[in-house]
């Protein structure tokens, strides 16, 4: 049976001082966990919230179509040393997204909740891993240092088979101080990636795993808010929750 998930609901709450001029454009998304035609988003009313609904995103093992991201994986990962094996999936689902502020504010932080409900299945013998992390931004702001783990988790199935649901709610802060917006010049892409994987560590492939990530009842898998506030000082802006 086919299993369909909403895998997330990304929305990007922005209020700014002059309201209802923060704006999004250059969407994209790749990854053998998104591919085109997976992917429909939605603007809200007043054009602040952005959501991203996916029709699935699994992995599932064995595999033997192919339809991986395995070579992507840097050396050492994973105990198959042939990476298109039927006992690894990997799959991988990168998006960038601009937001556009008003002129004359600026950004000073990014907080990124993750809101996520999934199951996991796995025979003895099978290990996988779901991260969602936030790799870089640039433009009026540009990223210093590692890329932020909004979320990891981690399961093993080593001495007998694992069912089990989940749900993950983390939170973290990333700080911007972004220059301040001018007439030509008021845009930060941010550029975000989710790992999904499962493995047979003993090469037996009589044994079964999969994992599934979706939305934690429709509130949304990723929600990002924007705080930005007047060049000149003043308040920060309404963190709009």
């Amino acid at each position: 049976m086919k299993i369909k998930s909403i895998l997330t609901i990304m929305s990007f709450a922005l209020i700014s001082a002059a309201e209802a001029q923060v704006n999004f454009d250059q969407l994209t998304y790749r990854g053998t966990g998104c591919p085109q035609g997976t992917v429909s988003s939605v603007v809200s009313p007043d054009g602040s919230t952005l959501s991203i609904l996916f029709d699935e995103f699994r992995a599932e093992v064995p595999q033997y179509d192919g339809n991986n991201d395995n070579e992507s994986l840097p050396p050492g990962r994973g105990r198959n040393t042939a990476r298109n094996s039927a006992t690894l999936n990997h799959k991988n689902c990168a998006l960038s997204f601009t937001a556009n502020i008003p002129q004359g504010t600026k950004a000073e932080g990014l907080e990124v909740s993750l809101q996520a409900r999934g199951a996991v299945v796995f025979d003895q013998g099978i290990e996988g891993t779901f991260a969602a992390i936030l790799v870089g931004y640039n433009g009026l702001a540009n990223s210093r240092g590692k890329p932020t783990v909004i979320a990891q988790k981690h399961w093993r199935a080593l001495s007998g088979p694992l069912d089990e649901e989940y749900i993950a709610e983390p939170v973290a802060v990333v700080k911007l101080n972004s220059g301040c917006a001018a007439q030509n010049a008021r845009s930060i892409r941010f550029d975000l990636k989710n790992h999904i994987q499962a493995q047979i560590t003993n090469a037996d492939t009589t044994k079964h795993g999969i994992i599934t990530v979706d939305s934690q009842d429709m509130k949304g898998l990723l929600k990002f808010t924007l705080r930005t506030k007047p060049c000149g000082g003043g308040r920060m802006s309404p963190r709009g929750r």
